[in-house]
């Protein structure tokens, strides 16, 4: 112990004390030193480490350096399959995780490691950790033809297209075949995804799909790669339909088309055929018409030659008789003119249009005022127009009928039926007269009764002819089928 004893001063203590106390100094000077090392190297070691920075930052530091440089980054991921891609509001980066970390789509993540920029940015060797499970950023909506421009690679993005074809990737993924704007481009479901089953209607070909996911560019400089970019999908849910494909395919347009050609070759077909049939029923006409001046006029020309030829003959051997046959003659012109009124009347009233209930009409009204019968007519059904065949024979039929019951039966009343219906038309005219033998006026001279005449213009026109006469009147029907 250093001190004092009395008034000697014992210097050989001091003196041990003053060098331990100088050790002590420098023992403290020695830790000091030691610390302030120590301090400068934690310091210089920790101002290496890589501060957090943005992706676009560290994507823009791996550009200009020719080596991997170290980052610190973080963001949300985007893709979690083969790689994983996270993005932030200033850049998108792919990471390959040298450990293994439970992360999910929306995760916020913070990244360290190595970054490089070939071809694409990537953090190589990085290690993930799981700050918080966040949601999905908004994808960026962009058209195919800004897609492509490589602008926004690995970039949640979402653009819509047209599909043009869809193929498999792998043993249960899909890959479409897209077309929007100027390019031609893929989108990819994985087949690692449990959920990769696509709705079939989102998949007809030609339907307009809306698209979300990542977005890969082609780097090829040479464009050699027939897909501008290629879309990394996620889940199904990724793919909407937007528009339905147009019904205008090529296979209707060719539908179409082939239907078209066959309607008009069967209007054409039937063009002609109706206009065949027309000309074919004008023929018929005229044939009817030249059969009835034959039947009328030139038989009755024929017979006033004959008259007059005979009367000629016997005009100076036999006055007399020439005179008869000049009468005869006289005759048959009469007639032959009643004949000739008589058809132009009927083509008159099938050129008005009239019906053949008008035409006996008008026939009633003729003989009506010089008889003592009272005739009634009466019309059944809705009229309809007829051929001047069925007309001509009809009307002759009734007439023959209507001027037989005036002229034989001593009749008090005469009723004349005209029904339509059913496709046929039905005339019939009865009297209440004395009526007489069917089989015996059979043989009676033709012309006595005109019922051979009735019979025959019946049959020309495929009608059905009933006559029954007894005491109690006179009835003739006449049924064609139309």
């Amino acid at each position: 112990m250093c001190g004092y004893s009395g008034k000697h001063v014992d210097w050989l203590g001091l003196q041990a004390c003053s060098m331990s106390y100088r050790l002590t100094l420098v023992l403290q000077l020695v830790a000091a030193l030691v610390l302030a090392v120590q301090g400068t190297r934690a310091y210089a070691e920790k101002s290496e480490l890589p501060r957090l920075q943005s992706i676009e930052s560290a994507v823009l530091a791996a550009t200009a350096s020719p080596r991997a440089v170290p980052v610190l980054i973080r963001g949300i991921v985007v893709l979690n399959g083969h790689g994983v891609i996270i993005e932030d509001r200033t850049g998108a980066t792919e990471v390959s995780s040298a450990d293994s970390v439970k992360i999910a789509l929306g995760d916020e993540v913070e990244v360290s490691g190595e970054m490089s920029d070939s071809p694409t940015p990537v953090v190589q060797q990085a290690h993930i950790r799981r700050l918080w499970g966040g949601s999905m950023p908004l994808p960026l909506s962009i058209t195919p033809d800004q897609a492509a421009g490589g602008e926004n690679q690995l970039f949640l993005v979402q653009t819509e297209a047209k599909l043009v074809g869809v193929s498999p990737a792998g043993l249960t993924g899909v890959r479409l075949a897209l077309s929007g704007g100027h390019q031609s481009f893929s989108a990819v479901l994985p087949d690692d995804n449990p959920d990769s089953d696509v709705p079939p209607k989102s998949l007809q070909l030609g339907a307009t799909l809306r698209l979300t996911g990542v977005l890969m560019v082609n780097q090829d400089p040479r464009g050699n790669h027939e897909d501008a970019f290629t879309l990394q999908l996620r889940t199904p849910d990724d793919i909407e339909l937007a528009e339905g494909p147009s019904w205008w395919t090529r296979g209707h347009l060719l539908l179409i088309g082939g239907a078209a050609v066959i309607l008009i070759l069967i209007g054409i077909n039937g063009y002609y055929r109706i206009t065949h049939e027309r000309f074919r029923a004008v023929a018929e006409e005229r044939a009817n018409i030249a059969r009835d001046i034959h039947d009328t006029l030139a038989q009755g020309f024929a017979g006033i030659t004959l008259q007059l030829e005979a009367a000629e003959q016997m005009m100076d051997r036999d006055p007399v008789q020439s005179k008869a046959f000049l009468r005869e003659g006289l005759q048959l012109v009469r007639h032959s003119r009643d004949e000739s009124h008589l058809s132009i009347q009927i083509l008159r009233a099938l050129s008005r249009t009239d019906r053949l209930d008008v035409l006996i009409s008008h026939c009633i009204e003729q003989v009506q005022p010089g008889c003592g019968p009272a005739i009634r007519q009466q019309v059944l059904g809705e009229p309809v127009s007829l051929s001047y065949n069925i007309v001509n024979q009809l009307f002759r039929i009734g007439q023959e009928a209507i001027t037989n019951s005036v002229r034989h039966a001593n009749a008090r009343t005469i009723s004349v039926r005209t029904s339509y219906g059913g496709r046929q038309v039905l005339l019939e005219v009865e009297d209440d007269g004395e009526g007489f033998d069917p089989e015996r006026a059979a043989g009676l001279p033709e012309g006595h009764f005109g019922l051979t005449g009735m019979r025959e213009r019946a049959a020309a026109i495929d009608a059905e002819y009933e006559l029954q006469s007894d005491g109690s009147g006179t009835r003739v029907r006449v049924r064609v089928l139309l």
